[in-house]
């Protein structure tokens, strides 16, 4: 303000004599009126600026690949630009600098670690931050591997593959347009590459060429490990696994019954891959077996520090460890989809979820809390922490006293998505209604509870309705599908400008000038009180929940037991 007040009184003394006298008091007498304005125009900020997990732990994006310096410096990557470092007691997020899928990751060190992903993304950690490398290529990246600190590989789609010398990455000429997914050398001169279309590449330390799988163009090839030049194993879709013995590659018997998606070993006796729907192969020198892994969650990736510090990932933040005799989970709390929060204190907070989940947070920890139905909860909002009502799947509104949960409300063919009051007496549900056997068969509807009974409000779209929130009973939210954001002023509804197509899931706010929505693609939006816009929120995943105590104090619930919290 000092600035533009300086600016002000130089532009009107230096006026021309043409303006004259009264012309520059003119302009003099217009500062005390544009400081007046500056004073009273209100600064729309918000205090919420970086959302972090609550559950699950240490976070819940999907992890696509895990690598280790020893079995106490270990990092795994994935979704939303996600890296977390395993110390040998706690895994813990850092900052990638990058928003991107992160897909591999190696290292010559703990100290020269390089990550890939998306659009050409390459970072590399030097022990101490992340910082970005210009790759020369701008297509996603899926593996990385190198022979040393100054001879790193990196391939992706459409055949890609570069290469780093210490200084720079340089494109190299693959000979194919196949879509490479996994990268492992014996040394600098005895490099494979495999991908799409059953594709095997050798590098020589000269060029690249092809090599004959031995398996159909049909298999997809993920991943590759090897514990000699002639001691290779490569793993794909539908359980396959070939073996490499320095003249041709044939196929392994393994009853894995799905694609498996990544392989490591730490002799040619002890060789384990990992894949979809939570399986875990081990290879024993002369036979495939199954392991008890104790999830169903996709894996993608295994690497370990030999013999009892194996780690595998996977998909909603996944990590298990391998002790040398059984595996376990490292990831705490529920993985159970959750839909949305509500609470009505910091130390008192309600979310909701599939399978009648319902979870408590009392300050310190989540508990479950018992529901009384299996069917799947869609909303939760009270008045009081005696006075809660939640929202079931099947139409049914349950009502928590303080003691234990009942219905108290029952829908036919739809109903109610949401539901949101300013008062006991004054609540808003939202949703919408099914007319079966008609093209575009929903109606969005808002109803409305005044303490007696249900009503429904004169307010038609076709879009489907998810969310509704208000600061008061003449500032409410609704939000629905494909961008949907309407505004209801005490009298009618009328649209907002959303900026987004994106489905909108759920709608909170501190005030009628800081509200937050969450969306499928797991952006949040926020609305200063005169537009909508997006903010970042770690994760790309669906968001289907949101609520705080205050701006500085939300949380936002989804997939896979998604909790995030901003402060």
């Amino acid at each position: 303000m000092m600035f533009l007040l300086w600016v002000m009184m130089t532009s009107s003394s230096t006026v021309s004599e043409k303006t004259g006298k009264e012309e520059y008091m003119k302009k003099i007498c217009l500062i005390p009126i544009m400081i007046l304005a500056l004073v009273l125009i209100p600064v729309f900020a918000f205090s919420c600026e970086e959302w972090t997990w609550q559950n699950p732990l240490p976070q819940g994006n999907s992890l696509y690949a895990v690598w280790g310096g020893s079995g106490t410096d270990v990092f795994a990557v994935g979704g939303a630009g996600t890296i977390i470092h395993y110390d040998g007691i706690s895994w813990s997020p850092m900052n990638s600098g990058t928003t991107y899928d992160l897909m591999d990751i190696w290292g010559s060190s703990g100290r020269d670690v390089f990550a890939v992903g998306w659009n050409g993304t390459i970072i590399h950690y030097d022990g101490t931050r992340w910082s970005p490398m210009k790759s020369a290529v701008t297509v996603t990246l899926t593996a990385v591997w190198g022979s040393s600190a100054t001879d790193v590989f990196a391939v992706g789609y459409n055949g890609t593959i570069v290469h780093y010398d210490g200084i720079e990455w340089h494109p190299m000429e693959s000979k194919t347009t196949s879509w490479l997914n996994g990268i492992w050398g014996s040394s600098a001169t005895d490099v494979f590459a495999v991908g799409l279309d059953a594709a095997i590449l050798h590098y020589d330390g000269v060029k690249w060429s092809p090599m004959s799988s031995g398996t159909a163009d049909i298999i997809i090839l993920h991943d590759i490990w090897g514990n000699s030049g002639n001691d290779v194993f490569v793993v794909g879709s539908f359980g396959t696994i070939l073996h490499y013995d320095g003249a041709q590659w044939t196929p392994m018997d393994c009853d894995a019954p799905y694609d498996l998606d990544s392989i490591w070993g730490s002799s040619r006796t002890d060789v384990l891959a990992v894949g979809a729907g939570g399986i875990i192969f081990k290879y024993d020198g002369t036979s495939w077996s199954a392991m008890n892994t104790g999830t169903h969650n996709w894996l993608n990736s295994i690497w370990g520090s030999p013999p009892t510090d194996v780690f595998a990932v996977g998909e909603a933040g996944t990590i298990l460890h391998y002790d040398g005799t059984s595996w376990s989970p490292m990831l705490s709390g529920t993985t159970m989809w959750l839909r949305d929060v509500w609470g009505s204190s910091g130390m008192d907070v309600f979310a909701v979820g599939g399978f009648g989940t319902i979870l408590h947070y009392d300050g310190t920890q989540w508990s479950q809390m018992f529901s009384g139905t299996q069917w799947d909860f869609l909303s939760i909002w009270g008045s009081s922490a005696t006075d809660v009502f939640a929202v079931v799947d099947d139409g049914t509104i349950l009502h928590y006293n303080g003691a234990q949960w009942s219905p108290v409300y029952k829908g036919n063919n739809g109903g109610p998505h949401d539901i949101w009051g300013s008062s006991a007496t004054d609540v808003f549900a939202v949703g919408g209604y099914y007319y079966y056997g008609y093209l575009n068969n929903f109606l969005g509807l808002v109803f409305h509870y005044d303490g007696i009974r249900w009503s429904v409000m004169t307010m038609r779209t076709r879009q489907y309705l998810f969310g509704v929130w208000g600061s008061s009973a003449t500032d409410v939210f609704a939000v629905g599908w494909y961008g949907t954001i309407l505004h209801y002023d005490g009298k009618r509804w009328s649209r907002m400008n959303s900026g987004t197509t994106n489905d909108l899931y759920a709608i909170w706010g501190d005030s009628g000038n800081d509200v937050f929505v969450v969306s499928g693609s797991g952006t949040i939006h926020h609305y200063d009180g005169r537009k909508w816009s997006a903010m970042n929120s770690g994760t790309s995943g669906k968001l289907e929940g949101i609520w705080g105590s205050s701006s500085t104090n939300i949380f936002a619930v989804g997939g896979s037991g998604t909790i995030l919290h901003c402060e």
